[in-house]
């Protein structure tokens, strides 16, 4: 299941359609950017409540699946759209497409360093016999409130990305 989205977008890349290669970045960045909507907002809200053995019982059965799924549906999103902007023949030099490359840049370094290390100590602690949970849940907390900063740059590359349809960002 975690592998077809990558599969989808070497697909569309091989056959060259860019239909269907926008049509996969705008759903793709819509479940990455819900995802980081329902991890930073509700499921932050949710945990606050909870006993720490709750919120490491909720995070034992919630990291293995993100810590594969969120770095593959970012990873072709980012993918995707530098793509769609090849494609288009949009100006690397425009404004609005450099805000858009750093914003994106900002949330690959946050994925790679920041998430990606976060989730693989709770996975490594799971593995280990979930000994420490004062950890795994701290650490899920962190990362937890990180996806409200995440949906907020991406937020604002979808404002970006609304100029390029409207044609104002050239």
């Amino acid at each position: 299941m975690l592998i077809i989205p990558p599969i989808i977008l070497a697909v569309i890349l091989y056959v060259h359609d860019f239909f269907f290669l926008e049509y996969f970045h705008v759903v793709a960045g819509s479940i990455w950017t819900g995802m980081d909507l329902v991890m930073g907002l509700f499921f932050a809200y949710i945990m606050r409540g909870l006993s720490n053995m709750e919120k490491a019982e909720i995070s034992m059965r919630l990291t293995p699946t993100m810590l594969f799924f969120m770095p593959a549906i970012s990873a072709v999103t980012i993918t995707a759209g530098i793509y769609l902007a090849i494609f288009m023949k949009l100006p690397f030099s425009s404004y609005y497409i450099i805000a858009a490359m750093a914003i994106a840049f900002i949330l690959f370094i946050q994925g790679i360093f920041v998430f990606l290390p976060n989730e693989l100590r709770v996975y490594s602690e799971i593995l280990h016999g979930a000994k420490n949970r004062d950890k795994i849940v701290r650490l899920t907390m962190f990362n937890l409130k990180l996806s409200m900063s995440q949906v907020i740059f991406q937020i604002a590359i979808i404002l970006l990305m609304a100029h390029f349809t409207t044609g104002f960002a050239i």
